[in-house]
């Protein structure tokens, strides 16, 4: 995923990935959720209990991240404790980098598929295109005729036999009924005769000691403060607690696929205007100052009146632009970059709150430079469901999750995994 400078990659949630697949499944796939897929590797350990609750973490995503110019495979995995009291806390989450010498990757490590199950993978059930004689394949569609209403949607004799009995059933039926209304239109002079003075309308309870009295039962929680009510989160039913503490589960897993941010820039701006001008002699019509106008109008000192952004009415810039940048390709879910400055919906500092979390900037190993290479966007809680029974928590949501990993990549001969720093941001209230 991190190849050319400058550029950045953003997820998108694909299909879900499975059984028939999960084979297929290795270290070099971006995914959702399941379990990690570690490298070949001799000795590798990982604890995926929370230190805070004591709860099995849960993948959350994993990320195959390989450098340019470098003989490793690289795959970022991150975990988090789903505990309401862990999953806002940055101490809940945590990130792990595995890599792997491209040497060391031996042909057992390596999947391959025959040709003969690729024939079975691509053509399976193939027969069944030409199962039905009965279809018109002239233009080389089928139609299943069995499915199709008979005679284009017209009743056969058979089904007017059958409606014309009903209907003279019902027919007997309606003669042989007789009104006893004496208000009624049929036997009435004046027709029919609405009562000033009837019964009014009233609902009957069964049981209880006063028939008709229903209670209402006022809720004794405080309904006045805004903020806490939007924080409150459920604690985990029981069941899935209990699992938690013998065994990791999984998010129900999920293909990741990865394209590049489109971004609105300048490059192509000659390239616009050629064509406008080139309108214009053909048309012989004059365009005005629109030609003036692309996609760097009013970056310069011109005299033309140029639109300017206004403040937004919540006032702030800082979480607008980081709406508005995702709204730019909507539907991703990641972003990543090691170039870029992640964006921010909120400051990663504040003076007001102690326990914020701050941004990290050195390595804790080597001591070199922080880049903050994965970030999870909003939408991305939106795909995690439990398997196998699809389970939603409501309280799984985030503003930002941000990665934070050694610029130089550090790693030893003797590791296996390397923390990396995660800084989790709650959603803004």
């Amino acid at each position: 995923m991190a190849k050319r400078q400058g550029k950045v990659y953003l997820g998108y949630e694909e299909e879900i990935i499975g059984e028939k697949n999960q084979a297929l499944l290795n270290y070099k796939v971006n995914k959702i959720g399941g379990f990690p897929n570690w490298p070949p590797l001799d000795n590798l350990k990982y604890s995926s209990k929370c230190p805070l609750c004591g709860l099995h973490r849960m993948l959350i995503v994993q990320c195959y991240a390989p450098l340019e110019n470098s003989a490793y495979h690289r795959t970022l995995y991150v975990f988090a404790c789903i505990s309401p009291n862990c999953w806002n806390l940055s101490e809940g989450w945590e990130c792990v980098r595995s890599q792997i010498q491209e040497s060391m990757v031996t042909k057992k490590d390596s999947i391959t598929v025959t040709e003969s199950a690729a024939n079975l993978a691509w053509c399976n059930a193939a027969d069944e295109w030409d199962e039905n004689d009965n279809g018109d394949s002239t233009n080389g569609n089928v139609m299943n005729v069995d499915n199709e209403p008979a005679n284009n949607g017209m009743r056969n004799s058979d089904d007017d036999e059958s409606n014309s009995y009903e209907l003279e059933t019902v027919e007997q039926a309606l003669g042989n009924l007789q009104m006893f209304d004496a208000h009624n239109a049929n036997m009435s002079p004046q027709g029919a005769v609405g009562s000033n003075c009837g019964p009014e309308a009233a609902a009957e309870l069964e049981g209880g000691d006063e028939p008709g009295l229903v209670i209402v039962e006022t809720p004794t929680a405080t309904m006045s403060d805004i903020e806490a009510l939007l924080h409150q989160t459920a604690e985990l039913p029981i069941e899935l607690r209990n699992k938690l503490l013998r065994a990791p589960m999984q998010f129900i897993p999920k293909y990741i696929y990865v394209e590049e941010e489109y971004k609105n820039s300048c490059l192509n701006d000659d390239r616009v205007t050629e064509l406008l001008n080139k309108y214009k002699n053909e048309n012989e019509i004059d365009l005005g100052g629109f030609a003036e106008w692309g996609p760097c109008a009013g970056a310069g000192g011109g005299d033309e009146e140029v639109y300017e952004e206004a403040a937004p009415l919540h006032g702030d810039k800082l979480f607008q632009t980081f709406v508005t940048r995702l709204k730019n390709n909507p539907g991703q879910i990641l972003r990543y970059t090691r170039d870029e400055a992640p964006i921010l919906g909120a400051p990663l500092t504040n003076s007001a709150i102690p326990e914020s979390p701050s941004v990290p900037n050195v390595c804790n190993r080597c001591g070199s430079r922080l880049i903050c290479e994965l970030q999870l966007v909003p939408e991305f809680a939106d795909t995690l469901k439990i398997s196998p029974n699809d389970i939603l928590l409501s309280h799984l949501h985030f503003l930002s999750v941000l990665i934070f990993t050694c610029s130089q990549s550090c790693w030893q001969a003797m590791d296996t995994v390397v923390n990396e720093i995660v800084v989790f941001q709650p959603e803004i209230v």
